[in-house]
Order: structure tokens, then sequence, then C-alpha cells
């Protein structure tokens, strides 16, 4: 039960690194969802993946959080195998996520972590692929677009919407 008579206020940064150390780094909160299998990967994946927006829209993403979630999700041969038993199909997305944050300029890496990451990669798409091969008909991934601030401020731009003109003030 969460206390509520003590609200505290926090910068972004600062709620980003809790909710990191908190959850996605503890092993205690991990072998919990571990225990929901395809939902509790799905889940983590999906909380992981979450810091990329964060980063994308407010640039408050260290980069040594990037580092530990991938060496945690991705690149630990337990975490990895607890994937690909219960649903390959989130750290694809994680991975890809990531890889897409490098990309963008978003994090930046030791090489070495980089190149382990592209190559897990890889082996994901396989694990895949091997599930898939007795599966007929026409089946697609999923995509999620992710604008960072230029992109997002490049469309405002662009775009006869200014959110002032919706906002109720005092």
């Amino acid at each position: 039960m969460k206390k509520t008579g003590n609200p505290k206020v926090r910068e972004l940064s600062e709620e980003i690194e809790r909710v990191v150390r908190v959850k996605l780094l503890n092993p205690q909160w991990i072998d919990g969802m571990k225990k929901h299998n395809y939902k509790g990967a799905q889940d983590m994946a999906h909380k992981a993946a979450s810091v990329y927006g964060w980063d994308a829209t407010s640039d408050v993403v260290d980069d040594w959080i990037f580092d530990e979630l991938t060496k945690k999700h991705l690149l630990d041969k337990e975490m990895r195998a607890f994937y690909e038993q219960n649903n390959p199909w989130a750290l694809e997305e994680l991975a890809r996520r990531f890889l897409e944050a490098e990309q963008h300029g978003l994090w930046k890496t030791d090489p070495q972590v980089l190149k382990d990451l592209k190559e897990q990669y890889l082996e994901i798409e396989g694990w895949i692929e091997e599930k898939m091969e007795d599966i007929e008909g026409e089946f697609q991934g999923g995509s999620v677009d992710i604008m960072t601030k230029t992109g997002v401020k490049e469309w405002a731009d662009r775009s006869d919407f200014n959110i002032d003109d919706h906002l109720m003030t005092k």
C-alpha cells in the first residue's frame, strides 16, 4: 500500500532512475515478474523499452541506464533464456528499441556493448523465425514510431495546431 500522506516531487531524471533501480534492475522485482511467464516478459520489456520514449521526449536518461538495462535484459544469459522460452517477441522489441536509441544519438555506449547487442538481436530474430517456420499465412510485426524532441518540434512547426488555444486558463 502506497503512503499518500507525504507526496514527493522529483525531477523526471530522478524518477526514471528510481524506477530503473527499484524495478528493472532489481532482482526481486524481476523474479516476481518471471512468475508471470509470457506476460511478465512482456511487462518487463515494455517498461524497459519505455526508457527510450522518455529519453526521446525529454533527453534526461543517462547512458548508464541504457547500458545496465542492456546488460541485464539482453546480454545476461539467464534473462535471455527466460525471454526465449516465454516471449522472444518482447525481447526482440526491447533490442530493437535500444538499437534505435543508439542510432538516434540518444544513447552513447561502449562499442563492445553495442556489438554484443547487435549480435544478440540477430540471434533473437533467429529464435523467432524458428518458432514461426511451421505457421502458414502472412504475418507482420508491430511497429511503433517514436519521435525525438527535434522531430516533434519540426512536426509542430509544420502544424497549425497551437496547444495554448485549447488550454483553459484562470
